[in-house]
């Protein structure tokens, strides 16, 4: 028999998320008084749990301010808890409100590698169609490149609580403390709404901690250098260098972790950007969660494979204006198909990985040829995966971002931190 499901006031779990987040903002204490915040974050997480096989709790924690967004970051990044434990986590708590819609930016987590903005939304109106389209993020009256992600609204909803993660092209310097998140919502009556939330910064920012580990890995004649490694509070970074003169096209490193002497695990982050730079251009950058308030004497970088392909045999040729295949790779067993501006690549499930993405595309004179999305269906069998770009006429390669050939698999190297 089962358990009576527990209903769980909403007094009580506004009161765990005000013990827990008040401590940002109070001086450091002794060492011993850690331990509350790490018994508050397990508290949460158990919350977490009960949200996903009760109803009743779920309906009630979807309205308690902050509460949901955080919870449900610590429970897919081990870094964020790590974060929270150690009192890194920034209260703002602001609220601007247009056309009837108040948005609250709860907290946020800052480091020279990117943001997290904890927000949460809710409205005098349905807001069940209500979407977030981009956020803008401003220090002072500058625009700062980024790459932004953040969820899409869940249909039917009628509160929001949601997170927006910025990952900075280039580490941001703090020569002010001052920002400003930018908001643009669309929504079916009420149109477009802007909203935008200045806040200001108060904790010192960690500084990055960078490790030189200069440690080549051999697969098969296939070289490539873990160069160094960077770690901040939001993220593990491993700058990697392929060799030049190597026979086969990397296309990918899988299930990649790092470990500590102690058996602390960090695997990639989640609902995040993974991967910076371009593997085809010889260095790229992995993204793993933080162990930053770790001090390891080593790590050991764990790789579950290496996936490449013959060079010159990294892409697959067609006409959009035949609608002809024109090359593809012998080992190639995907079936191609084109339609108007798109490229379907149907493949048996039994070989599936990771998505092709066949996003980068050249035109037959060498300039880019637009990507405009992606989607995926799946049957018992296949899964079929459809690119689609610009209105073009002409011939195109299209390279492989991944293709499941792995020419070496769980590889394990261990790099000193000096």
């Amino acid at each position: 028999m089962s358990k009576p499901l527990i209903d769980v006031p909403k007094e009580k779990l506004q009161q765990v998320r005000m013990d827990m987040f008040r401590k940002v903002q109070r001086e450091k204490r002794r060492k011993k008084r850690i331990v509350s915040v790490t018994f508050i974050s397990m508290l949460c997480l158990s919350l977490l749990f009960s949200i996903r096989v009760s109803p009743t709790i779920a309906s009630q924690v979807a309205k308690i301010p902050g509460f949901q967004a955080i919870v449900t970051a610590i429970a897919i990044d081990k870094g964020i808890k790590d974060i929270v434990d150690h009192e890194y986590y920034e209260e703002i708590n602001v609220t601007q409100s247009r056309k009837g819609l108040a948005l609250t930016l709860q907290g946020v987590i800052a480091d020279n590698s990117g943001f997290v903005l904890f927000y949460d939304a809710d409205a005098s109106f349905d807001i069940s169609k209500l979407n977030l389209e981009r956020v803008q993020l401003f220090q002072g009256d500058k625009e700062i490149e980024c790459g932004c992600t953040f969820t899409m609204n869940a249909s039917n909803q009628t509160y929001i609580s949601s997170s927006v993660k910025y990952n900075f092209l280039k580490p941001i310097a703090y020569t002010s403390k001052d920002f400003k998140a930018v908001f643009h919502f669309q929504d079916e009556e009420k149109g477009n709404i802007v909203i935008s939330l200045p806040f200001s910064l108060k904790n010192e920012i960690a500084k990055e901690k960078i490790f030189t580990a200069n440690r080549t890995i051999d697969v098969n004649g296939q070289k490539f250098t873990i160069t160094q490694i960077r770690r901040s509070p939001l993220k593990v970074a491993l700058d990697i260098e392929v060799a030049k003169d190597n026979t086969m096209q990397l296309l990918a490193l899988d299930d990649v972790a790092v470990m500590t002497e102690s058996g602390e695990r960090r695997d990639s982050i989640r609902n995040d950007i993974s991967t910076g730079g371009d593997i085809r251009d010889g260095k790229f950058t992995l993204y793993l969660q933080s162990n930053y308030f770790d001090d390891p004497a080593s790590l050991t970088v764990m790789i579950g494979a290496v996936q490449a392909v013959p060079k010159g045999e990294d892409f697959i040729e067609v006409d959009f204006g035949t609608k002809e295949i024109l090359t593809k790779p012998t080992y190639f067993k995907g079936d191609i198909s084109i339609v108007q501006q798109s490229v379907a690549v149907q493949m048996n499930k039994n070989n599936e990985g990771k998505l092709l993405m066949l996003s980068d595309a050249i035109k037959e004179d060498g300039t880019p040829l637009e990507f405009k999305g992606l989607t995926i269906s799946r049957d018992e069998q296949y899964v079929v995966e459809t690119s689609q770009f610009e209105e073009y006429n002409g011939k195109a390669k299209l390279y492989l971002n991944y293709y499941p050939n792995p020419i070496g698999e769980n590889i394990e190297v261990n790099i000193p931190l000096q």
